[in-house]
């Protein structure tokens, strides 16, 4: 409503009018509301300057605008502005309005925060209280800036562990906010989590009312808000609340152990867990499901502007043949359109909030789901627990399981060694595990890369020997958990060639072509130290991948076979839409943290102006896959126009239609990694579920070639042979295992002379049989990822 008036304001007003500033100011808030505090900033620096101009700079309005801004610079951590800002808001104001005026106390409560957040609790609670008293004397004890008032001065109060003042004002400002608003609102809410964090630190069992009472109400409002926000709002949005699910409702429920707050957590981590994926999804399946062939339209229109904004945050700003900001607009614009439009299909929120009765509905009476979380403790720690569900259970069960500094600090080479990571992560479960078959696990911090499905017990068994240990997103999986797709069609990769020429890949290109959305680009050579030679080809992936095409062929399912020069990332993005069912690649796959993306010189532009809001997009750019080709591009030569250059990123496949593909093998290195964060892992894995895929099987470090063809060889005939997909790479893994390898070995130094003295060569001693695979290293890499059928 604000951006449709603005535009009429512009039309019949102009854009120097005060009424146009008002609308600027009204969507500088909104926005703000929002968490998207830049484009606030943006907007009510420009209202400052309509009003500036038309006003003068001792008018009310220009004083509002001064005090808005300063809340949003606030916001974003710069407090020298915003005590600036609200310095001179509260300087105009008392000159033309005085003392006692409510908006001479916003601009109090203005600075009050500014030096709150600056650690200057004293002062922060004399300037809070001043405008506590203004708002009393002008508003009354009933109205909501009183109450922000209360709210505020007794966030100060708890910073210099005044706790039982703390929790004196608010609860005064819970019971203003009540009546008020409602308990819908999103400052009752607030106020919820805020006295359920003082009575908490105060050792008051009422944290206990306030924290479930909260989590329920900041879930209605994600859910209810989130159905009207674009993708870069929602995110925005989440940012508000997501330190509350992720980690502080976890922290009450450990320190203050009790049967409401463990399901509390659980549900919390239920919704938390993959939410912005979720929910991007949902839409997305909505909406390409719809039948709509003006909603389809919108869907190719914004793809195709998201690849243009992709592009230019690729080049240096002063290089951009077009303003990235305006087209970001643009494409905010439109995706509203669709969020709009998609509520007369359903409602594409109805299954972010999903309940732990629903996943124990799901569960057999030997199956348990395992919930991993990790949360900040007081003492700077970090704190990993596990909420288990089993069939039987009233309700959930925390155990609490260990510090991250035990898991930091062990070597690394006794993982897989040792019972030691074992003893920390399962150990403590096993009581809860008794009679149980079936784990259903979703990882939490860095248990996301580690192996945790296939650890040493003692020195020869591992716990996947004794029970299923199944890797989900989220254990809401369960409750949502979908039928298996029969595989009627299939692509494979590997034997690829790197060294291709671009003559090859040009008319590859062309035979792939589609509509070219732009007619610039810009590419990322990637100078490291592992890539910027080239990589090598892999021998062994062209047998993986002719066994493989084999093995899908003999079972009548339609399968293409991309090796040598035509395996190109042209051939993988026309999958697209193709409807298929499964795929495997076989390749070199890549992933640069972010320190080692900004020593990239060919990676510049992950470290540009690109607004913090596309983090996930910046980390989906840093990891991917090389296909024939890619050697050009890694070495820094040039490549013709429009053809593609063999590094394809999990932004790129998160931009595909694979809603068919049920599963995808990632025969490749490191294809498990990616950015750690709250919402899941930021690789492949994202990218790939992004664009619709249902079960990733990937791996968590460099594997080797020879041991990974074998095990995937047979992990399609174990599939093949009617096994499901977890059972069948569990059973490539124990064949991995066992295989018995000949092994003859190495003549001696004096052998080498005699066959060279007299031409006869000199026998070896017998060879020997030796499971040359045992090794966990060979084998445990490979992990698969939302595997339930």
């Amino acid at each position: 409503l604000s951006t449709e008036a603005l535009n009429i304001y512009e039309k019949i007003l102009g854009k120097e009018h005060p009424d146009y500033a008002t609308s600027l100011g009204n969507l500088a808030n909104c926005n703000y509301y929002l968490g998207n505090y830049s484009e606030a900033i943006r907007l009510g620096t420009e209202a400052l300057q309509i009003r500036k101009k038309v006003f003068g700079k001792e008018h009310p309005d220009y004083a509002t605008s001064l005090s808005n801004l300063a809340n949003y610079n606030s916001s974003l951590g710069n407090y020298a502005e915003a005590i600036r800002l609200s310095t001179e808001a509260l300087n105009i104001y008392e000159k033309i309005l005085g003392k006692e005026h409510p908006d001479y106390a916003t601009s109090l409560g203005n600075l009050a925060n500014c030096n709150y957040y600056l650690g200057n609790y004293s002062e922060a609670i004399r300037l809070g209280t001043e405008a506590l008293q203004i708002r009393k004397k002008v508003f009354g004890k009933e109205h909501p800036d009183y109450a922000t008032s209360l709210n505020n001065l007794a966030n100060y109060n708890s910073s210099l562990g005044n706790y039982a003042e703390a929790i004196r004002l608010g609860t005064e400002a819970l019971q203003i906010r009540k009546k008020v608003f409602g308990k819908e609102h999103p400052d009752y809410a607030l106020s919820l989590v805020f006295l359920a964090v003082y009575n908490k630190l105060n050792r008051n069992a009422d944290a206990i009312k306030y924290c479930v009472e909260a989590t329920e109400a900041l879930s209605g409002i994600v859910k209810r808000t989130f159905a009207d926000l674009t993708a870069r709002e929602r995110n925005l949005f989440w940012e508000q609340y997501k330190a509350w699910f992720e980690g502080t409702v976890h922290g009450i429920a450990y320190d203050m152990p009790s049967d409401s707050l463990v399901e509390n957590g659980y549900n919390g981590t239920l919704l938390a867990k993959g939410l912005l994926l979720n929910s991007e999804m949902e839409l997305s399946t909505l909406l390409k499901e719809s039948g709509d062939e003006e909603v389809a339209n919108i869907y190719n229109n914004l793809k195709n502007l998201r690849l243009q904004i992709n592009k230019l945050y690729e080049m240096p700003a002063a290089e951009r043949p077009l303003d990235a900001d305006s087209l970001e607009r643009v494409a905010q614009d439109l995706e509203r359109q669709l969020v709009q439009r998609s509520k007369a299909y359903g409602d594409y929120t109805a299954n972010l909030v999903i309940d732990w009765r629903q996943v124990r509905q799901k569960l057999g009476d030997s199956d348990m789901a395992v919930e991993f979380v990790s949360f900040p403790m007081r003492n700077d720690s970090v704190m990993y627990a596990a909420y288990c569900l089993r069939k039987g259970m009233a309700l959930p069960k925390m155990v609490p399981l260990f510090e991250e500094r035990q898991l930091t600090s062990m070597d690394k080479r006794l993982y897989l060694s040792s019972p030691m990571l074992y003893n920390l992560i399962w150990k403590p479960l096993e009581k809860e595990m008794k009679g149980v078959t079936t784990v259903y696990f979703a990882p939490s911090g860095e248990l996301y890369n580690l192996p945790i499905e296939n650890l040493p017990i003692d020195g020869s068994t591992y716990n996947s020997d004794l029970r299923s240990y199944r890797r989900l997103s989220s254990t809401r999986q369960l409750a949502l958990r979908r039928d298996g797709v029969e595989v009627e069609k299939a692509a494979v990769y590997g034997g690829l060639k790197y060294d291709t020429d671009t003559v090859t890949l040009a008319n590859d290109s062309h035979k792939y072509r589609t509509a070219e959305p732009v007619q610039w680009s810009s590419r990322a050579v990637a100078d490291s130290l592992n890539l910027r030679d080239g990589v090598y080809e892999l021998p062994a992936t062209k047998i993986e991948a002719e066994d493989i095409d084999k093995a899908l062929e003999s079972a009548k399912i339609d399968t293409e076979l991309y090796t040598d020069t035509i395996g190109t990332e042209a051939s993988f993005k026309a999958l697209s839409g193709s409807g298929v069912n499964a795929l495997h690649i076989a390749t070199h796959g890549f992933y640069w943290t972010e320190r080692e993306a900004t020593q990239l010189d060919g990676l510049a532009f992950l470290n540009t102006d690109m607004p913090t809001v596309v983090q996930e997009d910046k980390a989906l750019t840093r990891s991917g896959l090389l296909f024939a080709g890619a050697n050009t591009a890694l070495k820094g030569l040039p490549l013709p126009d429009g053809v593609e250059d063999g590094m394809l990123t999990a932004k790129e496949i998160a931009a595909l239609d694979l809603r068919s593909l049920d599963l995808v093998a990632l025969s490749a290195c490191q294809t498990g990694l990616g950015e750690i964060t709250g919402d899941g892992v930021f690789g492949l894995q994202r990218g790939f579920k992004k664009a619709g895929a249902n079960t990733l099987l990937m791996s968590l470090w460099k594997v080797d070639d020879t041991a990974t063809q074998l095990l995937m060889t047979q992990f399609y005939k174990n599939m093949l042979s009617g096994m499901g997909k977890y059972e069948a790479l569990t059973a490539a893994q124990k064949y991995l295992r066992e295989l018995e390898v000949e092994v003859k070995p190495e003549k001696t130094a004096f052998q080498q002379i005699m066959d060279g003295k007299d031409g006869k060569k000199e026998k070896n001693p017998g060879s020997r049989t030796v499971r040359k695979y045992a090794n966990p290293y060979y084998w445990a890499a490979f992990v698969l990822l939302d595997g339930i059928n």
